[in-house]
């Protein structure tokens, strides 16, 4: 046998593979001796057809499984002793393969990049956090208050100003076809045109009356038109909204008064606070190294953080009551595209930085982790036997890859000047805001979509500024340019057009996926969470949590 190497990209290499003669006819001895009993042909007694007619009649099944037999017991050896460790398996890229003559076979595969590390040891960053002053205490116990009103019935149940209405509303716009809406709630607006028309009526009374929407109502589709609506009151009740003091503390938990409760929701809020800002600063200082690292990615690892993003969509999409079959994952793939390159560059690049400072995780902490775990799920099995079903579901693995994770952020903040910078409500509302922009590909500077007049993006002649088109990197939170191409989730919902699922290969030499463990994924603040034995703490908008006590029933 005889092997060369050949470099496609960095991460994608091929070798081409010579098999002599003599082992290429034993090989086709081979699979003609096996599947002869298997076959039934007309004429010949199981087992007793003679080669050149078994030759004749299944001449592309035996050619697939000699030239998979070749392939399996060859490619892996000839590829280290060419110096490539493959990491993915093979796609067979050309075959010449005739019995009684030398079997050459050229085979693609990926290969792991090689990371040139930035210099991460001075790093200068500004954890930008929420701060927790009076009125944000304040503004959280009002919502925990709202949160408790409870509705009482009217006894004369006549629609009013302030009450809560439930109602069927048949509408029907003008040029348009007839929706129902069952048991719709409303908090009476006597200033709203369609409460107007509904106030002093009584439970079980109907109506029908019309609205004609003005020339320059937001909505596009109603602007102008007349609708035809028949409403059905079914309820009215009214709000009580219990008063903020020691009764109500007693009410939302073990807590003597109305301090003990303030004190407890400040605390909550501190900690929701402070990690939403360390959340927020390992992704800052994430992609600043992302930025300074540039490296290709193998495409097979990237085709696997897919999977696993489709694999968590379809289980939320089931949750939901839908059926996954009628998701476009085509197009969800492509969706998700940036954030599975993204996914894999930082599992690479973290992977080299705590190769390099020696970051292991003991055995110890790993048993730790899953203590804690099953403690707060109350598991009652014995923790050797979790631990076996948790290995052997490789969970271990990916509990020791987050805790390694973790530990390498800790050592990169270690060495890092971090600036502590306390924002107010209306600063962390606009920070959350730019964040959101970003994601959903919307402008947010002048130069994002060429625009040269300054001002409101949306103010500048001609209306909202057409987008550019997405440079060739992996997008950070810093960009300074628009990202068009990427899926906008507040505008794009995912039920799209729906093709069937793709079908993959079964022949291990033309399946392309990645075989090595991935490199472990850095937190990212759009991924959905996976199942793991510790709960990972969500980002929030705002540092918003109840008390931790459990409330009374």
């Amino acid at each position: 046998m005889s092997a060369t190497l050949h470099h496609q990209s960095p991460t994608r290499k091929a070798v081409e593979v010579t098999v002599p003669a003599a082992e290429v006819s034993a090989t086709f001895n081979e699979v003609v001796a096996k599947i002869a009993p298997k076959v039934r042909i007309p004429g010949f007694r199981p087992g007793k057809a003679p080669r050149p007619v078994l030759m004749q009649r299944y001449a592309r099944e035996i050619q697939s499984d000699v030239a998979q037999q070749l392939v399996e017991k060859h490619f892996w050896k000839a590829a280290q002793e060419a110096g490539a460790l493959p990491i993915s398996h093979p796609s067979l890229e050309k075959l010449d393969l005739k019995e009684g003559a030398d079997a050459v076979f050229r085979a693609q595969f990926d290969v792991a990049p090689e990371v040139a590390l930035p210099d991460y040891k001075a790093m200068v960053l500004t954890k930008k956090k929420r701060a927790i002053d009076e009125a944000t205490v304040a503004e959280h116990l009002e919502g925990l208050r709202q949160r408790a009103t409870k509705l009482l019935p009217v006894e004369d149940c006549v629609v009013a100003q302030g009450l809560i209405a439930t109602c069927d509303i048949r509408v029907k716009p003008q040029g348009l076809k007839a929706q129902t809406y069952q048991d719709q709630t409303l908090e009476i607006d006597g200033t709203r045109p369609f409460d107007a028309q509904i106030l002093g009526m009584k439970a079980d009374e109907k109506k029908a009356f019309n609205l004609t929407h003005p020339a320059d109502d937001t909505n596009k589709v109603l602007a102008g038109k007349t609708l035809a609506y028949e409403v059905h009151v079914k309820d009215v009740r009214r709000k009580e909204v219990p008063a903020l003091g020691d009764e109500f503390a007693k009410d939302m938990g073990a807590f003597e008064n109305l301090e003990a409760l303030k004190t407890a929701v400040a605390k909550d809020l501190e900690e929701a606070s402070e990690r939403d800002a360390v959340a927020r600063l390992h992704a800052t200082m994430l992609d600043t190294l992302l930025d300074a690292a540039p490296f290709e990615v193998p495409r097979s690892m990237v085709a696997l953080q897919l999977d696993d993003y489709c694999q968590e969509f379809a289980q939320h999409v089931a949750r939901q009551g839908m059926d996954p079959k009628k998701v476009n994952w085509q197009a969800y793939r492509q969706y998700r595209l940036n954030d599975a390159e993204r996914a894999v560059r930082s599992g690479y690049l973290l992977q080299a930085i705590g190769n390099t400072e020696a970051i292991e995780v003991p055995e110890a902490d790993i048993d730790a982790e899953i203590r804690t775990f099953m403690a707060e799920n109350q598991i009652q099995q014995p923790f050797e036997a979790f631990k076996a079903e948790l290995e052997r579901r490789g969970n271990t693995t990916e509990i020791k890859g987050r805790l390694r994770t973790d530990r390498i952020f800790t050592h990169l903040l270690s060495t890092a000047k971090v600036t502590e910078d306390l924002l107010d409500k209306a600063a962390f509302e606009a920070l959350v805001e730019l964040e959101r922009k970003r994601e959903a590909g919307i402008p947010v500077n002048r130069f994002d979509a060429g625009g040269l007049e300054g001002g409101d993006l949306e103010g500048q002649e001609g209306g909202e500024p057409a987008a550019v088109a997405p440079a060739d990197h992996v997008h950070g939170p810093d960009c300074d340019h628009d990202h068009e191409d990427e899926p906008k989730p507040a505008k794009k919902p995912v039920k799209k057009a729906e093709p069937a699922e793709e079908e993959k290969p079964k022949k291990t030499v033309k399946k392309e996926e990645a075989i090595e463990e991935k490199p472990k994924k850095a937190p990212k603040k759009e991924d959905a969470p996976k199942e793991k034995p510790k709960k990972s703490a969500k980002k929030e908008e705002a540092p918003e949590e109840k008390p931790k006590k459990a409330a009374k029933k």
